[in-house]
């Protein structure tokens, strides 16, 4: 008797659907303008693309507030240094 295994069962590919290899151009129709619009979907991204796009949509502000943050540093640093050079002379 085999031993179980903890793992999930896999669950078999899904096959794609069966096209006709010739398409006849004098006797086929227009596709439907609903078929057309399914057409149109923007392409799949894989998870770590759309993970990618989430994160920039939602902390693009950011960038904005460290370079705030940056200069406002910069400021208090350039503050120190004249108000060291200021008082020593004294």
């Amino acid at each position: 008797m085999a031993k179980k295994s903890n793992r999930p069962k896999s669950k078999p590919a899904a096959r794609p659907a069966a096209t006709p290899d010739i398409i006849d151009t004098e006797t086929a129709e227009a596709p439907p303008p609903a078929a057309e619009a399914r057409a149109a979907k923007a392409p799949k991204l894989s998870r770590s693309q759309a993970a990618a796009e989430r994160i920039e949509d939602e902390y693009g502000f950011i960038v904005g507030d460290l370079r705030r943050v940056f200069l406002l540093a910069l400021a208090m640093f350039a503050l120190l240094i004249i108000l060291n050079i200021v008082l020593s002379l004294t």
